[in-house]
C-alpha cells in the first residue's frame, strides 16, 4: 500500500480533484476556535487538508502523517506558516502518544485500512477528552458501475468491498466515541472512456486490496469486453463515488 501512493505523489496533485472537494466540504465542520493540543492530519496525502488547518489555526501545532514518504516529499514542498511535523506511519497503529491530539482529520484515507476498526480506535485514542475527529472515506456503492462491469467479464475481484456505511456507528461506538453524526453523499462523475477511469484511479494511489483480486496484467481483449458491458450515457461513462462524511467528539 505505502508503495502504491508512494508511486501516485508526484502527480497526484493533478488528477485528484475529486479528493480536494470532498476534503473542502469535510473542512466546513472545524469548530470555530481551535482546540488544546495537537491537530492531525491523518492520511495526508500531499497536505491539502493540512494546508488549511494551518491558516485556520496558526497557532496551533500540525502533525501530518501517511504512511508513504513521497506523499510526504510533497508536503515538505508545500507553503505553510510553520513547517508541520512530518511522519511516516500507519493509521491503524498510530505512533503516538494517547490524549495528545484536540483534533485529527483523515479525508479519504479510511477505506484503504485493512483494519478500519483499529484504525478508528487509533483516532480515538489519540484524541484528548473532548477531542474532535472530522473523517471522510468512501462506502458501499462506491464504483459500483465498474463492479458490475467487471462481473460479466470474470469470477476475480477487481473493485475494493467498501465498508458499509452502517459499520461506521458500530466502530465510532466501540472506539469511544459519544456522540457522531455520519452523513451520505453520492458523486457521479463522468469520463470519455475506460482508460481515464483507471488512469485517475492509478494517479491517486486507488488500489485493490481485496484477497481475491487478479494476479495478472489486464490484457486488450479483457479490456474491450470490459468496455462491452460497462454502461454508457451519450458515449460516456459514469462512476459512483460514495462518500461517508464523519464528525464525532472523544
Amino acid at each position: 500500500m505505502a508503495h502504491a501512493f508512494g508511486c501516485a505523489a508526484a502527480e497526484y496533485d493533478d488528477l485528484a480533484a475529486l479528493q480536494r472537494q470532498i476534503g473542502d466540504r469535510l473542512l466546513t465542520g472545524l469548530p470555530a476556535r481551535s482546540l488544546p493540543g495537537w491537530m492531525m492530519d491523518l492520511g495526508a496525502g500531499t497536505g491539502w487538508c493540512s494546508r488549511h488547518l494551518d491558516r485556520r489555526y496558526p497557532d496551533r501545532p500540525l502533525l501530518v502523517l501517511d504512511i508513504a514518504a513521497g506523499m510526504l516529499r510533497q508536503v515538505q514542498s508545500r507553503s505553510f506558516r510553520n513547517l508541520p511535523g512530518l511522519l511516516v506511519g500507519d493509521m491503524e497503529a498510530l505512533p503516538l502518544a494517547s490524549g495528545c491530539a484536540g483534533l485529527v482529520v483523515s479525508n479519504l484515507a479510511l477505506q484503504w485500512c485493512v483494519d478500519p476498526a483499529g484504525a478508528m480506535a487509533e483516532m480515538a485514542r489519540v484524541l484528548q477528552p473532548g477531542g474532535r475527529l472530522l473523517l471522510t472515506t468512501f462506502v458501499s456503492g462506491t464504483l459500483e458501475e465498474l463492479r458490475q462491469a467487471w462481473s460479466e467479464v470474470d469470477d476475480y475481484t477487481h473493485v475494493n468491498e467498501f465498508l458499509d456505511v452502517h459499520r461506521l456507528d458500530e466502530y465510532l461506538a466501540a472506539a469511544g466515541f459519544h456522540h457522531w453524526e455520519v452523513s451520505v453523499h453520492t458523486m457521479s462523475l463522468a469520463y470519455d472512456s475506460l482508460l481515464g477511469l483507471f488512469r485517475e484511479l492509478k494517479g491517486i494511489g486507488a488500489h485493490n486490496v481485496t484477497e481475491h483480486r487478479p494476479r495478472h496484467l489486464m490484457g486488450k481483449g479483457r479490456l474491450r469486453s470490459l468496455e462491452k458491458s460497462y454502461p454508457k450515457v451519450s458515449g460516456r461513462i459514469n462512476a459512483s463515488f460514495v462518500v461517508a462524511y464523519v464528525t464525532a467528539i472523544r
